[in-house]
């Protein structure tokens, strides 16, 4: 069966760039580009913003995603490899000094419609 994933974007800051939206359908896959589903969101208004998935199959996923500032098409690090642009997640990581785990951020997709609120934050260590 498939239904419609609505990812609910909050906390857009900036209107330049895009935001890249990674859906993993398994920990084997996670964080592998070519093995997710990827979409690019051209950002018109600070804020919130919705943007829907139709026909996504039911099952488990996790999302990462980023906000690319530079339109360069990867999430940029600083010189500690901290994130330096806007990212978001599916769950709530256990660490900020590491990258999540699918399981951390896996949820299940089993229903016609589901909104899915996903922050978009700055890297902190508090």
């Amino acid at each position: 069966m498939t239904g419609t994933l609505t990812v609910d974007l909050q906390n857009i800051h900036s209107t330049k760039g895009i935001i890249w939206v990674g859906i993993y359908n398994s920990e084997e896959n996670f964080m592998i580009k070519e093995n997710a589903i990827v979409e690019g969101i051209k950002i018109n208004n600070t804020g919130n913003l919705k943007y829907e998935f139709p026909n996504l199959e039911y099952g488990t996923y996790a999302i990462a995603l980023f906000h690319d500032e530079n339109y360069n098409g990867e999430m940029d690090f600083n010189v500690l490899g901290i994130p330096s642009e806007p990212f978001g997640f599916s769950g709530k990581p256990k660490s900020r000094w590491r990258m999540p785990t699918f399981h951390e951020l896996k949820f299940e997709f089993k229903s016609p419609n589901l909104s899915l609120p996903i922050k978009l934050m700055n890297w902190s260590p508090f």
